[in-house]
This record gives C-alpha cells, structure tokens and sequence, in this order.
C-alpha cells in the first residue's frame, strides 16, 4: 500500500509520516476497528458501510471488511458488530437533563396509562427515599386513563406525610398532595404569575393541580441539594443517557446547571457532550453570563479531556418562551381553539420584549432558542427574528412549532432559522386531543416535518424529555410511522408529513451537531471526526419497517472509548 492510499484510507491526521532515511512509509495501526456492521454513517460521501477504524479517539478509515481489517496489527482490539446496526451517537436536540434528574432519582410515570400503576409506583418510591426527601419526577398523563386530572387526595392516600411534587408529561402542569399545598402556602387566592393558576375542586379549594408558573408556588420551597448530591444526580442522569445511545445533547436550563457539568467535567467523569442554553429574558443578565461561558471554556481547557476526547463543554444559546402547550390550551394561536370558542391562548410576553433578548443574546455570541408551539406564537417568534437577531456563529431556533402557518416556513428559510422539532409531541397527541384542539381544517399544518425539509428548512430533532421519552430509537420511529404509541386513530396521521430513516437519523445526530461550533468534529461516522458510535442489538431493516420497536442499545462509545454496554 502507498503512502498516498494509505492517506486516503487512514485520513491526513492519522498516516504517519515516512522515516527518515528509508524509503518504506511507515503508519500506526489502529487501536481499535469494528467489522461486520450495518453501519449507516450520516455520510453523504459514504452512506453505508461494513467497518471503520479508530485511532486515537477519532474515526481514521470507514470501508469494507477487507480494507479495514488490512489496517489491524496484533495490538488493534477488534469489535464483530455480527450484522448488527451501527449509527453515530445520537445527539439530542433539545432535552432537559437537570429536570429530568428527577425522573431518574425520583418517579417516572411515563407511558403509564392507569392511575393504580401511579399510585404503587409512587409509593414505592416513598419507601425507598430517605425520612424529609421531597419526592419528585412525574411523567404523568391524565388522557391515557380515566381522562380526568388527578387530585391531591389521590396522592395523600399514599403519601400523606412527605412533599409529592410531579410534572406532568407535558411539563407545564404540576400535581402535588396536600403536604405540599401546606408547604408553599398555596390556597384559592394564591398570586400566580400571568399565565399559571390554582385549579380548584368544587369545594373551591385547591385541586392538587397547579397550572404553569403556579407549580413555583411549591417549588421554590424545596430544600437546596448540596453540589455533591445535585452533581450526582446529573452524572447518573447521563448515564442514563449513554444508555439509550446518546453521546451529545442540546440542553437547556438555569445558568446555574452548567457549572455543575464544568464541575463533574473537570473531575473527568463526562460521559457526553453538552451545547448548553440557559433559561434568560434579560438583556443585562445575558450580558453578564459572557463571564460564565468564560469561565465554563477555562474549565473545559483545564480538564485537559478536549485533547483526548474533543468538544465536550461549551454554554452556548439562551431560550425563551413564548406559549405554552395544546393540551392544556395555552399554546397561543392564531385563531380560536376549536374546542373553546373565544380563546386562542396569549403569549407570555410582548414581542418588543423577547426582541429585546434575541438582539442581547446574538450581539453577546449566544444564538436564541424560542419555545413556540401555537402558530400564533411562531409568527410572533419569527416577527421578533426579523426585527432584532444579528449575524452570530449559530443559528437561531424556534422550538416545537406544533402549528405553522404555511407561509411561515419560507420564512424560517428566509431568516435563516433552525426548526427543532420533537416526533413523539406529535405521535402523543394521535386520538387525544389533537384534532379536538385544532379541528381538521388546521392538521395539515401540525408537525410539519416533511415541509421543513422541502423549503429547505434546517430541521433537528431531539426529545424534549422529560416531556416524551429520551430514547432517539423512540423519536425515529415516531419520525417515520407517525402512529400513536398508544394503539389511538387509525394508523399513520397526516403520513406525508412522515420523513424517512436517513432524514430521521440525520436529524438526530449531523443536525444536532450542526447546532453546535462541533458539526465538523462530530454528527457523522467519517474519517478525521471524534469516534462517537452506537451499536443497535440487532439489524435495522432496509427500508425502515415496525421492528424498530423492539429494538435497543448494545453499547454506546465516545471518542473511542465505550461508556455502555447493555447488561
């Protein structure tokens, strides 16, 4: 083998140069190679292929068997995928990690139809947590079942004497029990911020439900974890990530959150990467947080993991809020809900005020992130783009866009604005409340994937979780099948919104990245980026078929180096 075909197989950063004085090109093996794969890479170039090689944490060759295994010495370690599925890491692009530690540590109600299970699970895990611990996590939805919110009773029956704090599946709801009521002093006058409320039950008391900003009524009474409790939980959380085969995330939260994952970072405990955005409205805060991202890059720098592992750190966007969501009839709309007539929701604040942000965000370096579900809140959204955003080294976004307004997607394409879109907030919707909310004349205009993708639309897909589940495989086959997870409608709804595998696949690794200063590092399996990989326990179909269903996660690597391995 030449030189030059060794450059070409290996990459210009892994073939060695020739010794002095000979005339033998001499090249290091690789340190590892995986054979016998389905391996779809996220490359154009090189869609498919059987195996690839690593070096030093970063793909050095993608090819057939025979190339690879050319490439292999004594030392190499070799991985026999045995036909199995092997796809880049999955990069989610838009998950909430910090609230979801909660799900991990606490109760996870998701995908539970019937308020018995609830019931047991929550009472398992108050057997499990230690005396005083607040219980947390959720995952609840009502639609499932009997169709009806749950109470404060329902929780006091089983959990009478500790604090009970769950979201519902949607985020944007929060059920509590009577203990908790007391805690946050929460009665049928309680002053909630604009949009939240107190449900009360036909007695006039509080329900146990609490609407928006009304949960804070509870939650800002919680007892402050200490960084080494709050840190763990975090860890944990990540690695409950790895196990679904994520190795990126677009998070978002407080400011406060990405100093936790500078901290386990410098510990060199990351086990994924984190493009992170901080919940702000405030042009002087945002200003201010320059000084965090500085310190969050020296963290990065300090630990010394970007040398051996690449990017892995970086606070990088602000989010906003615009509406809220379907269910609950707070997502602002254009025009009336067709199930309440005279109500087409509000916007959380004026579009002069989230202008205000967007043009404190891109002149400081941060891209904007905007949650806006109703059509009516994506074209405020996209109003307030137009009128402030300046040139930044990443894109704006707007989050979710339920429902659009056809001559609201060439304007995304015109404004250079990403759609960041969640699969299963569609399918979760399928013979609940979808149509009952919009009415028909407006389902062409939901979760318009398909759309997206034919104006030319830069279109990434992440999970929302916790408000749907983490599981990429989930939100692919949601993505393709467009069918109710829950057996509800009559199979696919509006399917020529469905994308394909590749356009799924896609969406939830190159296009997160893409999010990120990292698209030329990582997102893809080809030669020259960091060796971030998954490998599926069994053979994904050619075209996709329902299959994927019952498929999960064998292992999941970062740069090189495994970080899960199924039991």
């Amino acid at each position: 083998m030449t030189l030059a075909a060794v450059t070409r197989a290996l990459g210009a950063t892994s073939a060695l140069a020739i010794l002095v004085g000979t005339a033998q090109p001499v090249w290091a093996a690789p340190d590892l190679i995986v054979l016998n794969g389905d391996v779809r890479t996220v490359d154009q170039g090189k869609p498919k292929a059987q195996a690839f090689a690593i070096e030093n944490g970063k793909f050095t060759a993608v090819g057939s068997n025979d190339e690879i295994k050319a490439l292999a010495d004594a030392e190499t370690k070799v991985i026999d995928a045995g036909g199995k599925t092997v796809t880049p890491g999955f990069i989610d692009g838009h998950t909430h990690l910090t609230s979801g530690m909660d799900m991990v540590t606490g109760v996870d109600l998701s995908y539970i139809p019937d308020k018995k299970t609830w019931l047991e699970k929550i009472k398992e895990a108050d057997q499990r947590l230690p005396k005083g611990v607040w219980l947390m996590g959720g995952g609840w939805d009502y639609t499932l079942g009997e169709g009806k919110l749950p109470t404060k009773e329902d929780l006091d029956a089983v959990v009478p004497d500790r604090v009970v704090v769950l979201r519902d599946i949607d985020f944007h709801s929060v059920w509590v029990n009577s203990k908790a009521l007391e805690v946050g002093g929460v009665t049928a006058k309680s002053e909630v911020e604009e949009g939240g409320q107190v449900l009360l039950n036909d007695k006039g008391e509080p329900s146990g439900i609490l609407l928006e900003k009304a949960g804070d009524l509870v939650e800002k009474h919680r007892p402050v974890a200490t960084d080494s409790e709050r840190r763990a939980a975090l860890l944990e959380t990540m690695k409950f990530a790895n196990s679904l085969g994520i190795t990126g995330v677009n998070d978002m939260s407080d400011l406060a959150a990405v100093h936790d994952y500078a901290a386990i970072l410098s510990e060199k405990k990351m086990p994924l990467r984190v493009w992170y955005g901080f919940f702000e409205g405030d042009p002087k805060k945002i200003a201010a947080a320059v000084k965090d991202r500085d310190e969050v890059d020296k963290a990065a720098a300090d630990s010394g993991e970007q040398e051996v592992k690449g990017p892995m750190l970086k606070l990088g966007y602000t989010k906003s809020v615009i509406d809220g969501v379907l269910s609950t009839r707070t997502a602002y709309m254009h025009e009336d809900y067709s199930d309440q007539h005279g109500w087409k929701g509000k916007p959380f604040e004026t579009k002069e005020q989230l202008a205000a942000a967007i043009k404190a965000s891109n002149e400081n370096g941060f891209p904007t992130a905007v949650h806006a579900i109703g059509d009516g809140g994506v074209s405020l959204v996209l109003d307030a783009f137009a009128e402030a955003s300046v040139p930044r080294p990443q894109p704006n976004r707007i989050e979710h866009i339920e429902v659009v307004e056809t001559k609201d997607i060439q304007r995304f394409k015109d404004l250079g604005v990403v759609a960041s879109m969640q699969p299963n907030h569609a399918t979760g919707t399928i013979g609940k409340y979808i149509t009952e909310r919009i009415g028909t004349d407006r389902e062409p205009r939901a979760y318009v994937w398909h759309s997206m993708l034919d104006a030319g639309v830069p279109l990434v897909f992440g999970s929302d979780w916790p408000t749907s589940p983490l599981s990429p495989l989930t939100q692919i086959n949601d993505a393709v099948f467009r069918e109710s997870p829950f057996g509800l409608g009559d199979g696919p709804w509006h399917p020529e919104q469905a994308v394909t595998f590749d356009q799924a696949l896609h969406g939830l690794t190159q296009a997160g990245a893409d999010m990120t200063p990292w698209g030329g590092e990582i997102g893809s399996i080809s030669v020259d980026k960091w060796a971030d990989f998954v490998v599926i326990d069994g053979t994904l179909s050619d075209p996709l078929d329902r299959s994927i269903r019952e498929r999960k996660v064998e292992a999941t690597y970062l740069a090189g180096n495994e970080v899960y391995r199924r039991p």
